[in-house]
């Protein structure tokens, strides 16, 4: 069973290890792209980001083991999903969309209408993932973001 919740500052060096772990090798980002997003993400500024908004980091847990989590941001109620991240031995789980079917509950319940992030338009797993969720596409944005392609993705509430 997966419980999806509001991660707890005590958890915050465990998910930064694991997004570390994630994100340094992945093949559709640049090295500017990783370092730089590893760097948003310790787990200082992870405990911080609970301070300023509990529900902007949720945790994927089974077992007493984190297998999952999402980073966002309430932004003028909307919702900018910022990472969705599976621990690589839970991917097709049904981690990532427990975590999304969370992440709109909570979205509601904060009258927000809509959960909108981005994707590399390279990265098909994510963009289908999206997809299968409910996530439509929006436009692509060409050279942006580190110099990478990006597309935008939205689901309505």
């Amino acid at each position: 069973m997966i419980e999806v919740k509001p991660m707890r500052s005590q958890e915050a060096a465990e998910v930064s290890r694991l997004f570390q772990d994630v994100v340094h090798n992945l093949s559709y980002y640049n090295e500017l792209a990783r370092r730089e997003e590893i760097a948003h993400y310790t787990d200082q500024k992870l405990q911080e980001k609970i301070q300023e908004d509990p529900y902007s980091v949720l945790v994927a847990v089974s077992e007493n083991q984190i297998i999952g989590f999402c980073f966002n941001r309430f932004d003028d109620y909307t919702i900018w999903l910022e990472w969705i991240i599976s621990v690589p031995d839970f991917r097709g789980k049904g981690v990532g969309t427990s975590l999304i079917s969370k992440l709109i509950t909570l979205s509601q319940q904060r009258k927000c209408h809509k959960v909108w992030c981005d994707c590399r338009t390279t990265n098909d797993i994510s963009k289908r993932f999206l997809e299968q969720n409910g996530f439509e596409y929006i436009t692509t944005i060409p050279n942006h973001w580190y110099q990478q392609d990006f597309v935008l993705l939205q689901r309505f509430i």
